[in-house]
């Protein structure tokens, strides 16, 4: 085998380290989440109930919470099955059928985020007086988090997933 010259490997060495930097490395998905949250509030006027949102400074027991996560993609290639998960807050309970999203695969928790699933499928273990274990379907108010999987993010795209809570 013949020995290279210094020069030549050093030459070879750079155009291999430039090839890598103008690959498309650089091209990535860059995805940023922004929360917004909102309280639901209820007001009377001449007998008639209105509920409108408006911007969650405080929250106390009995209120009623929408999260709403923006989400964009500041990247230049697309992001191909972003997933976002949010957990629910300690001391709430998610509204049923309340979750939303853009084009986006929405499952649930109820172990704080180990795993994920429809809520057809997400099933908890109850150990019966009878020392028999026993499935049990969760329900929302079991939910601990929630996971949106969005099918595609074009580069500068962005949009909305979002939840409501009832604080306990």
């Amino acid at each position: 085998m013949k020995k290279l010259s210094r020069r030549f490997a050093v030459t070879l060495v750079f155009f291999a380290v430039l090839a890598l930097t103008c690959m498309p490395v650089w091209a990535k998905p860059q995805l940023s989440v922004t929360l917004t949250t909102t309280k639901e509030v209820v007001e009377v006027k001449n007998g008639e109930k209105t509920v409108r949102m408006v911007p969650a400074k405080t929250a106390v027991s009995g209120d009623i919470l929408q999260y709403t996560l923006t989400y964009t993609n500041r990247g230049n290639e697309a992001a191909s099955n972003a997933v976002i998960d949010n957990p629910v807050p300690k001391g709430a309970v998610y509204i049923a059928n309340s979750a939303t999203g853009d084009d986006a695969e929405i499952t649930f928790s109820n172990d704080g985020g180990r795993t994920y699933a429809l809520p057809v499928k997400l099933t908890y273990e109850v150990k019966l007086p009878s020392g028999k274990t026993e499935k049990r379907i969760a329900t929302p108010s079991d939910y601990t988090n929630i996971r949106w999987q969005v099918k595609s993010v074009a580069p500068g795209a962005s949009g909305t997933v979002g939840f409501s809570i009832h604080i306990k």
